[in-house]
């Protein structure tokens, strides 16, 4: 079993997993906890509550990823047939029981943490988040936009859930918001925008690439209801939204010279969105899309670098 197991991890993102552990580690390490320090605070919880919710919402994720394969098999074998070990390799029934496990495993790990910063009804939200995966998985993925926005969204709560949850730590503890909540909260709706931007241009993206499959089993999806012309302008549209946030955020913090590195480094981020309208704009076959789908990773990984400059 655990051989079986090993074995479907290498069917999971690995490397979505490993970018949702590191963006919560680096909001919490290098904007949240610098803050406190700057304002002379002492941090109300400590690293064992934040690797409660990190497991939680790695597990969450995991098993978010396991029920997708499972209702996936059928489109899997008709848009990427030699990447399937699911039903072929691994038996079909090792997803669902990754999936049973996973979940009742994030479920427990974040009322712990919950209940370690004395709020345990933040407990539910992990409840809500396993229920709106396996919904997205069963019916929303293949809605008109719907699923769209729901995975979006999920990465956007990879940053809002470590906010949040550092939120109630310090309103239990009666210790006040420090003095530089403004800037907590231009980062944190930042991160928030950028990663639900960002994960939205690359599932539309990702759509296109698997527009065969999505047409063959009846999704409407977006290339599918609109068609791939209509759904590049829409994807070249949220692009160039990005570009001009980037640029919004570069003049909000213009006038504070010790940003001026991470204000160069946003630049640099506008300029790898430019070429992805560019890889848009040229796309024509699914190689292109797959490549410019790999090629939005490389821009989240190049986002959540750039918290070590703040």
């Amino acid at each position: 079993m655990m051989k079986e197991i090993v074995a479907y991890f290498k069917l999971v993102r690995i490397t979505n997993l490993i970018i949702i552990v590191l963006t919560q580690y680096f909001f919490r390490h290098f904007i949240i906890l610098p803050l406190y320090k700057l304002n002379n605070i002492i941090p109300p919880t400590g690293d064992l509550y934040f690797l409660f919710l990190v497991l939680s919402t790695v597990l969450l994720a995991a098993a978010g990823y396991a029920i997708n394969d499972y209702f996936d098999m059928r489109i899997d074998h008709i848009n990427k047939p030699e990447r399937m070990l699911l039903g072929r390799v691994i038996p079909r029934r090792m997803a669902i029981l990754i999936h049973g496990v996973f979940t009742g495993a994030g479920i427990l790990f974040s009322f712990i943490a919950a209940y370690m910063i004395g709020s345990l009804k933040l407990g539910f939200i992990s409840v809500i988040v396993a229920f709106t995966l396996w919904q997205y998985s069963h019916k929303f993925k293949a809605s008109f936009i719907t699923g769209n926005v729901v995975i979006s969204l999920s990465s956007a709560f990879v940053v809002f859930i470590v906010w949040l949850f550092e939120f109630y730590a310090q309103v239990n503890t009666g210790r006040a918001i420090f003095n530089g909540k403004d800037f907590l909260n231009i980062f944190t709706v930042a991160y928030l925008f950028f990663a639900f931007i960002t994960s939205m241009i690359r599932e539309i993206i990702k759509d296109v690439e698997d527009i065969e499959g999505d047409r063959r089993v009846g999704r409407q999806t977006i290339p599918v209801k609109l068609g791939i012309y209509k759904t590049k302008i829409i994807s070249s549209i949220l692009i160039m939204l990005n570009i001009l946030f980037l640029g919004i955020l570069v003049f909000r913090l213009f006038h504070f010279p010790s940003f001026n590195i991470f204000n160069y480094y946003l630049i640099f981020l506008a300029a790898l969105f430019v070429y992805l309208l560019i890889l848009v704009k040229k796309a024509k076959d699914k190689t292109d899309y797959s490549f410019a789908s790999m090629y939005i990773k490389v821009i989240m990984i190049a986002g959540l670098l750039s918290m070590q400059l703040i």
